[in-house]
């Protein structure tokens, strides 16, 4: 691969040790894949290499939005913006895997990759470090209210619309059916161009 893929070292350490440990597999679950699809090994190696991979990202996700929320962090809002643009990209390179129309290429599997790698625990996740650790005084003290779980959080300014759309969805009223059709279609095309994206980052010209 022309971009080598950063090796677990010090300097990504946060000094927490449940995050540390996190990111460290999350290294290895990356090397994997890359490694799997350099040695060009079976097809059911490298898509579970992926699988492996997508399902980290989630659990990690998971335990880090639950610490940063507990934390008062500032900042978790946008840092959980981050998670879901991570988490749909990997569910497109899944699903680009699958279908097998396309090569993923592993020089722009590992570009990206790297970028992530160092961008996101370098600068991102080092941003609320001082938060978990009780550094700062300018926390948010009842966060778990601003963000509410639907079946992902969910911004306090939103919580009222998202609550007064799922009302309208699960109604017995015929323009319920309406805005569902409208739904799907909005997600048929942010889908179509998401995966359009994906495949410019991950697939072989």
């Amino acid at each position: 691969m022309s971009e080598q893929l950063p090796a677990w070292s010090d300097k990504f350490e946060t000094g927490i040790k449940v995050i540390d440990r996190d990111h460290k597999t999350l290294f290895e679950e990356i090397g994997n894949l890359t490694d799997a699809l350099v040695r060009d090994q079976s097809a059911a190696e490298i898509e579970q290499a992926i699988i492996c991979l997508e399902t980290y990202v989630m659990e990690h996700f998971k335990r880090e939005e639950t610490f940063m929320i507990q934390a008062g962090y500032p900042g978790t809002e946008e840092h959980l913006r981050t998670h879901r643009a991570m988490q749909r990209r990997v569910r497109c390179l899944r699903d680009i895997y699958r279908k097998g129309d396309e090569r993923i290429d592993p020089v722009k599997l590992g570009r990206f990759l790297n970028r992530w790698l160092s961008g996101h625990i370098m600068k991102t996740d080092m941003d609320y470090v001082p938060y978990l650790r009780g550094e700062k005084d300018d926390r948010i003290p009842d966060q778990t209210a601003r963000l509410n779980d639907v079946s992902v959080r969910v911004p306090e300014n939103k919580r009222d619309i998202v609550e007064r759309f799922v009302g309208i969805l699960i109604s017995d009223d015929p323009l319920a059916k309406e805005l569902s059709s409208l739904v799907e279609a909005f997600e048929e095309r942010l889908d179509e161009k998401e995966m359009t994206d994906a495949r410019k980052l991950f697939c072989q010209e």
